[in-house]
């Protein structure tokens, strides 16, 4: 009896365990996308990494751009906030997009909003480009 009621404990714990570890979001990974900003679409490539339990990351605003730091990246669940030297983006993790909206850094004003997609394979040199480079940010 006492075999039984440890294998029927054991297989509940396991199977709660295999729920909640599908319904999380991972923010890791190379991201492509976009910033909107009323139209003008400017491109954005992210790579956020998770070591030890900490975020950190990159971006690219364009190809042939270096990338530069992203500044205290947290994410909490499927939110995830991180700023750049000038900006702040706040978004959310469904499936594989990261979206959410755009602010100045400084005077916290509405910029614009972001998305992008989670890319498999780190394609950084694939990433969309324009004639778009950073100094044009306010």
């Amino acid at each position: 009896m006492m075999g039984w009621k440890t294998v029927a404990i054991v297989t509940a714990l396991t199977g709660c365990a295999g729920v909640q570890t599908t319904g999380q979001r991972d923010a890791s990974g190379h991201w492509v996308g976009e910033i909107d900003r009323d139209g003008w679409l400017q491109p954005l490539a992210l790579d956020i990494e998770r070591e030890n339990g900490a975020y950190r990351g990159e971006w690219r605003p364009a190809v042939g751009v270096r990338s530069r730091p992203l500044e205290s990246v947290q994410v909490q669940g499927e939110e995830v906030r991180f700023e750049t030297d000038k900006l702040r983006f706040v978004g959310h993790v469904s499936g594989s997009t990261l979206s959410g909206t755009v602010s100045q850094r400084a005077t916290d004003a509405r910029f614009g909003e972001f998305s992008v997609s989670q890319e498999k394979t780190d394609r950084a040199a694939n990433s969309p480009g324009s004639e778009w480079a950073p100094e044009e940010f306010p």
